[in-house]
């Protein structure tokens, strides 16, 4: 079964998140404080990140960086999903290693669509 970690400060966000990927046979995991993201990473050994920009200790740019910093998550997909629509701050996330940037809000057929070509449907076992 494939896992995602969601990273956001929005508790409703998140638990909304877990509701409409664990029916589509995804394990979720989320934390709602930005320097809890690398320990329940290490712990979970997500398939995939989904995380916000806009956190309010750590911010999502130096998360990312801390994550890819590490050779565990080097590869895995990590989609920034934030209401931040700036070209700017896109540019940013792409270059602290982002593999995809979404606008919130965005349609739930569109996001699992992405996480799908991403990392294969919940549960037929096609991950990394």
């Amino acid at each position: 079964m494939s896992k995602i970690l969601i990273v956001d400060d929005d508790p409703a966000t998140t638990r909304l998140l877990e509701i409409m990927l664990s029916r589509e046979g995804y394990e979720v995991v989320s934390v709602n404080e930005s320097s809890d993201t690398l320990s329940a990473a290490v712990d979970h050994n997500p398939n995939l990140i989904l995380l916000d920009v806009m956190m309010p200790s750590i911010d999502g740019f130096e998360v990312c960086r801390n994550l890819r910093a590490n050779a565990q998550f080097t590869n895995v997909p990590i989609i920034f999903f934030t209401s931040v629509g700036e070209t700017e701050k896109k540019v940013e996330a792409f270059q602290f290693g982002a593999t995809d940037y979404i606008v919130k809000p965005i349609h739930p057929r569109e996001l699992k669509l992405r996480i799908k070509v991403l990392i294969g449907n919940g549960n037929n076992g096609n991950h990394r």
